[in-house]
This record gives structure tokens, C-alpha cells and sequence, in this order.
């Protein structure tokens, strides 16, 4: 900012010269911060159309490269586990679902999946834990 001779500045006019540069500057590195983001959301929706598809192997696949993008997902967890277990791996889909509830204890989807796969195998349609 070039200052004029006897002219007086706010400390607004001073200060908004010096907060844009800044406030550019971390909305770019927001901004490369939400690019992670959809690789593993799209890895994510890839799997849910493998799923819909009963593609399990596929499902298995995109979701194995979510939780590998961002291992902290959940959601990428719990998808995980229910193609795992759709495929009868039933080690990896409780590993999985453990895994989704160690991230998220209170999400009730995650919840009611686990609950549900240990009711399939105590019903016996999975070999025992």
C-alpha cells in the first residue's frame, strides 16, 4: 500500500491490505486440503455401484483403494466389511467392521451392520469367528 503524504488510514484500510494476501493463501491450501477428499469419495461411489451391481469383487476393490486413500473412513471400512462378508471372507469383514466402529463408535448403520454379521454367524451361515 502506498501511503499519501497527510493523508490518515483506518487500521481497517491498512489491515484488509495485509488480511487478503493471507486470506488467499489459506483458502489455496484449503483448497488442496479437499482434493484428497474425492479421490476416496470417488473410490467410494465406484464401490457402491460394484455393490449394486453384486459386483463383490469389484466392490471389494474400490473400497480396498478407499480405505487405502483414506484409512480413516468409516464409511470405507464398513463397505468393506459388508462385501467382504458378502464374499464369505468373514476374518476380513469382522476385521473391517471393527475397524469402522473403532472410527466411528456411534454411527448406528456401522452399529447394526456388525450386530447383524454376528447374528449371520452365530445362525450359523458363516464359520465361527
Amino acid at each position: 500500500m502506498t501511503r499519501e503524504p497527510g493523508k490518515t488510514y483506518s487500521c481497517s484500510e491498512i489491515g484488509m491490505k495485509r488480511f487478503v494476501p493471507s486470506a488467499l493463501a489459506v483458502l489455496a491450501l484449503l483448497g488442496l486440503a479437499a482434493c484428497a477428499r474425492p479421490l476416496a469419495t470417488g473410490a467410494l461411489s465406484a464401490g457402491v455401484t460394484a455393490a449394486r451391481a453384486e459386483d463383490w469383487d469389484a466392490a471389494v476393490r474400490h473400497w480396498t483403494e478407499a480405505v487405502r486413500r483414506d484409512p480413516r473412513s468409516a464409511a470405507a471400512h464398513n463397505n468393506l466389511a459388508v462385501a467382504s462378508e458378502k464374499r464369505g471372507d468373514w476374518d476380513a469383514a469382522r476385521r473391517e467392521y471393527e475397524e469402522a466402529l473403532r472410527l466411528d463408535p456411534g454411527d448406528p448403520v456401522i452399529k447394526e451392520n456388525f450386530e447383524a454379521f454376528k447374528a449371520r454367524l452365530g445362525a450359523g451361515r458363516g464359520k465361527a469367528p
